[in-house]
């Protein structure tokens, strides 16, 4: 493959050692995406970069992602990231090489127990390898590790690297919190969903801070505004929650539309839904507010409704909150 920078050519072999490495072998064993199309868009991604002839059909890849109709397709956000590794390829590769992991750890570590109860003393967090990747322009927090996205990781300088990592690493610590404080879980779609709010609301203090965000770099402006009117929309959201719920406990819709419909209402994973509620806690309620309802989803759904009233926004109908509170005190220990 011809190279602008005069890199050497990439040949199948070349590929296959690269997809069996260890990062790239332990997150192809444990997602659940078509492995195939994986590899083909991290290869043909570097290819279409790389290459001198394809840089018209780079140049417009990568200004797919400020095109909100194409958001969902995979190919162009491999695309940006091979060719912002390009780009910055000297700078990442000095961050890379700079940076005592050990100590960032540690560092993000302390971050992530400020947002714990009693800063996790009485905790033991999940042990979880982390991987440096060049994939889709995501950092991500998997059952197999974590897998830092090395230009979504490291576009910020190193704070916000620390600052992302001590994101993923908060994740580590909900788990043995949870099973600290429920004896059983609740499968309820509710809880669910408002137990996927918790978990990115709280972690996003750390690395987001502020809603709605000026920048989601490196993704382009569409996605920031799809990403803020999200936000923005949270009111409704959580209203329909409400509403399903209701509607499930008036035996008005079944079960399995219930549930689907609930987890549902947990918008980009938890991060924009679960931003509204947490960051509103915050806010009108104070930090030890977020800290104190952080795996305890009767605290999580009062404190709330408390912050909702003082904001004049939506809060939760009498009989929703009811049900999540005594869901959660019968499963608790």
């Amino acid at each position: 493959m011809p190279a602008a920078s005069g890199a050497p050519r990439i040949d199948s072999d070349d590929w296959e050692k690269l997809f069996a490495s260890s990062a790239d072998k332990a997150l192809l064993d444990n997602i659940h995406w078509d492995k195939d199309e994986f590899r083909s868009n991290v290869r043909r991604a570097f290819e279409i970069v790389y290459d001198p002839a394809s840089a018209e059909q780079c140049d417009s890849m990568v200004r797919l992602l400020d095109d909100m109709d194409n958001i969902r397709e995979n190919l162009p956000f491999f695309v940006s990231t091979a060719y912002s590794i390009k780009n910055r390829l000297d700078e990442y590769t000095s961050l890379m090489a700079s940076a005592d992991v050990d100590s960032l750890v540690c560092v993000a570590d302390s971050m992530a127990r400020d947002l714990v109860p009693g800063r996790g003393e009485n905790l033991e967090a999940q042990a979880s390898p982390i991987y440096f990747i060049v994939w889709d322009l995501e950092c991500r927090n998997l059952p197999s590790g974590v897998y830092l996205d090395v230009n979504s990781f490291f576009h910020g300088g190193l704070q916000t690297a620390i600052e992302g990592l001590a994101h993923e690493i908060h994740h580590f610590y909900l788990g043995p919190l949870f099973e600290s404080v429920y004896a059983k879980d609740i499968n309820d779609g509710a809880a669910i969903a408002l137990a996927e709010n918790m978990r990115e609301g709280v972690a996003d203090i750390i690395n987001k801070k502020h809603m709605p965000l000026e920048s989601l770099e490196p993704y382009g402006d569409n996605i920031l505004k799809i990403y803020n009117d999200d936000y923005f929309a949270s009111p409704k959201v959580l209203a329909e929650l409400d509403s399903l719920t209701c509607g499930y406990l008036d035996k008005t819709i079944g079960e399995r539309e219930y549930r689907r419909g609930a987890i549902q209402c947990a918008h980009f994973g938890g991060h924009t839904t679960g931003d509204f509620m947490v960051f509103l806690i915050r806010d009108q309620l104070g930090i030890d507010a977020v800290v104190e309802s952080l795996g305890d989803l009767d605290r999580f759904v009062v404190n709330y409704n408390k912050a909702a009233e003082k904001a004049g926004t939506y809060v939760f109908s009498d009989r929703f909150t009811q049900y999540i509170c005594d869901l959660s005190k019968e499963a608790k220990r």
